[in-house]
């Protein structure tokens, strides 16, 4: 048995030498990168006596150190020309704000995703100065550039561009996407805000340019010949795009959620599976013509079809791996899968070794690895539930029982392929995204099939749009949008399923803190907070859609928490409470608490508050409504309980602005004080403090009010907190954090912490301790009992 073992294990190399050499450039890669190589002629020469014995005698033994070598030499020198460029670097060592800069050098459009962005261009700077005089000094960068409102990029050549320079904004918030580290990855480091652009010269022949505005162009009329006829059918037309041409922001993020929910997002977008289905066609459409000429044209077609759409890691990994397995028969070679993977894997790694650290690309290579070495094994154990009886001669065979054996079949290689495809993606999906699908198991069968008939049919579309043929291109693309509505409704049922789809937990950290709160970080004047008490966890607010999507969400998938015991909505903004509907459906919560003045009578019926009455009875079991001196209990089991204690409004406080009728809440952790003030101005200030309200607290939280004075000195002080956490928005001009209260608190010697510099603030609260930890530069501050020695900065 050993014996069979060793021969195995030595033979599998022999038999896959490629991916086994791919498995050594990224070896190399990670090598470079976690120890941050720096090229260096010692480097290079070392690369070179590693190759000398390969080259005086081939062999795998001595190519896998050489390409090991190699590839961490090439990563080398693309790390130091993004992570560790001197222009970057320049710009990380002074003050954080943008920077009057000057650049020249070389436009092309910025394609994201699948299409250009007109408002955006990528710049391969030659030379820069600093401020708008000077000499111009060289320098070789990529820099993402803003352009002007209105401004159109229609030719190729050298531009001189003026505006602000900076690097991206980092994430703000645990589990956030990180801009910087995407930027990097992606070859630019840093954006340029356009404040005068100049045509210099021509350059060339532009013929980067003109391919991806010849691939905008394709998209433009692929786009407008699947949407025939399809004027009424917006959303399921969106889909068509979405699944054809990767388009997937059209179809809105809805429809987007509910594919991811169920496990299918890679057949709603364009993936390798895609380019496969399309290669398939072609070959099966055109193979009267000669099996050489199909061939070519199919080679050729998955990479342009893999340009237009944007040229994604698995649809350029399955262009590379099809035209590989394609071009075996031509060379009279047997391809391999394996191998096939492993020289795609190879080739765009040497094209762009950062791709190694995408998780398109880690799941698509993932995935059909799993595929190859599991589902032949898998397919292998179920074949005797479709095979007919081998003692039943093949002309006593009857029809039905031929089809009911091959339908059968081909439901059991759809399950294998399925099991083998999630099993594959199952490690990446729970180290990227802390989330498993079980589902995905079982929607895969249904829909993959589906999205490859979507496919057919859009193709279908196209050559009758080729031919002229308008009416045959309606009929087809109604007969698309029907099949369209068809996969959208299934992927809805499947997410909506119990369990199937599931977030883990994956710190591993020590025990947590009794109780734990976490103000957030949201642009555009948003607000929202977390607190957790034991195991009972709340949302103060919601934020906007868009910051649901962007920052709470992931955040709540970075923390593993799959259900919410409620919300407390403070008032009728849609920057804090824009995205209750939807927290509401995908985190289970069965509470919302709100002032007693919301809804607003007089608000519109588009409203946030007033759209989700719609859903849900104010009053109700659901909704229930509060106001001066009524007191939520958040978290009743010791050892810190939690509740919230209504300070405002009072029933005569009905004013016209969302921000003057908020909820103030005075939160009792434990021992700790809380003050809540959310966007309270003026008037909700001057109340609190006629009123006598007692404001005494251990920690106060603000945002600022839209249009209103506010920040007060004489509620700080009444208030008398040891330490104050504040938005400070620098659009709008209003919501920026008021200086007087800056001085007021460096006066009093009061930690202020300011969100646009800490980013979110998390508290650990302990029974005589507060631990409170900015997440950008992880500063922290440790608070005891207000009786102690107050605030200790650690």
């Amino acid at each position: 048995m050993m014996k069979l073992l060793r021969s195995v294990i030595f033979a599998w190399p022999e038999k896959n030498p490629i991916l086994l050499l791919s498995l050594a450039a990224v070896l190399g890669i990670l090598i470079a990168d976690h120890w941050s190589w720096k090229p260096s002629w010692l480097l290079i020469l070392i690369t070179l006596l590693t190759w000398l014995p390969f080259a005086r005698r081939p062999s795998l033994a001595r190519a896998f150190p050489a390409v090991l070598i190699s590839l961490a030499l090439l990563h080398a020198y693309r790390m130091e020309a993004t992570f560790d460029h001197p222009l970057r670097l320049h710009l990380l060592s002074l003050p954080a704000r943008p920077h009057e800069a000057t650049l020249q050098g070389t436009l092309l459009p910025w394609v994201e995703g699948s299409e250009l962005d007109a408002a955006t261009a990528l710049c391969e700077v030659t030379h820069m100065r600093w401020g708008a005089g000077g000499p111009f000094l060289p320098m070789r960068a990529r820099i993402k550039v803003q352009l002007p409102p209105g401004w159109k990029l229609d030719k190729p050549g050298r531009y001189e561009i003026q505006g602000r320079l900076s690097v991206p904004q980092p994430a703000m918030n645990p589990g956030q996407f990180d801009p910087v580290n995407y930027g990097l990855r992606s070859g630019w480091i840093a954006i340029l805000r356009t404040r005068s652009l100049s045509f210099v010269e021509p350059e060339g022949l532009g013929l980067r340019f003109h391919l991806l505005n010849a691939a905008e162009k394709s998209r433009q009329w692929i786009t407008t010949q699947l949407t025939r006829g399809l004027e009424n059918e917006g959303e399921h037309a969106a889909v068509i795009l979405a699944m054809a041409l990767g388009a997937s922001d059209a179809a809105g993020e809805d429809i987007e959620d509910a594919f991811r929910d169920s496990g299918t997002l890679h057949v709603f977008a364009v993936s390798g599976l895609h380019v496969v289905m399309l290669g398939q066609i072609v070959f099966w459409s055109f193979r009267g013509f000669g099996t050489r000429r199909v061939i070519f044209a199919v080679i050729v077609i998955v990479f342009v079809y893999a340009f237009i759409t944007g040229w994604r890691p698995s649809a350029a990994r399955a262009a590379f791996m099809s035209s590989i397995l394609l071009m075996g028969p031509l060379i009279s070679r047997h391809p391999r899968l394996l191998n096939s993977l492993g020289a795609s894997a190879l080739l765009l790694l040497i094209y762009d070794s950062h791709q190694l650290f995408t998780p398109g690309f880690q799941l698509s290579f993932g995935v059909l690895l799993a595929i190859a070495l599991a589902a032949t094994w898998l397919q292998a154990r179920a074949a005797s539930w479709y095979r007919l009886d081998p003692f039943l001669p093949t002309a006593l065979v009857s029809f039905p029982q031929r089809v009911w054996s091959g339908t059968r079949r081909e439901a059991s290689s759809l399950l294998c392929v399925s099991v083998a495809a999630w099993a594959g993606s199952l490690p990446l999906m729970i180290g990227h995204f802390q989330t498993i699908t079980p589902v995905a198991v079982v929607a895969n069968i249904l829909l993959v099939p589906a999205s490859g008939l979507c496919l057919i049919l859009s193709c279908s579309s196209l050559m009758m749009a080729a031919l002229q043929q308008t009416w045959a291109v309606i009929g087809i693309n109604q007969l698309n949008a029907y099949l369209a509505k068809g996969m959208v409704f299934l992927a809805g049922t499947f997410a909506d399923l119990p369990m199937a789809n599931h977030t883990l937990d994956l710190r591993f950290q020590g025990p947590p803190a009794p109780a734990e709160m976490r103000v957030f970080h949201l642009s555009s004047g948003g607000g929202a907070s977390y607190i957790r008490g034991g195991e009972k966890r709340w949302l103060l607010d919601t934020g906007s859609l868009r910051a649901w999507r962007s920052v709470l969400r992931p955040f709540l998938r970075h923390e593993g928490i799959n259900h919410l015991d409620g919300l407390i909505l403070s008032h009728a903004d849609i920057a804090h409470v824009g995205a209750t509907s939807w927290v509401v459906k995908a985190q289970h919560v069965p509470h919302i608490h709100t002032s007693h003045l919301e809804p607003w009578a007089y608000d519109p019926p588009f409203a946030s508050l007033k759209k989700l009455s719609s859903e849900y009875r104010p009053n109700s079991t659901v909704w229930r409504r509060h106001q001066i001196e009524d007191v939520l209990s958040l978290a009743p089991n010791p050892p810190l309980p939690i509740t919230a204690q209504v300070l405002y409004p009072g029933t005569q406080d009905r004013y016209e602005k969302a921000d003057d009728r908020g909820l103030v809440l005075m939160l009792h952790i434990g021992p700790w004080k809380v003050l809540y003030l959310n966007d309270a101005g003026f008037i909700t200030e001057k109340t609190l403090l006629s009123r006598r309200t007692p404001l005494q607290c251990d920690i106060l939280i603000r945002h600022q009010h839209r249009a209103d004075y506010s920040g007060l000195p004489e509620l700080i002080h009444a208030a008398a907190p040891q330490v104050v956490i504040s938005s400070n928005n620098t659009f709008p001009m209003e919501e920026r954090l008021p200086e007087r209260l800056r001085h007021y608190c460096e006066h009093h010697q009061i930690p202020l912490l300011d969100l646009e510099v800490t980013g979110s603030i998390g508290m650990e609260f302990q029974t005589d301790a507060v631990q409170i930890t900015s997440f950008q530069g992880g500063a922290s501050w440790r608070l005891k009992p207000a009786s102690a020695e107050g605030t200790t900065p650690n």
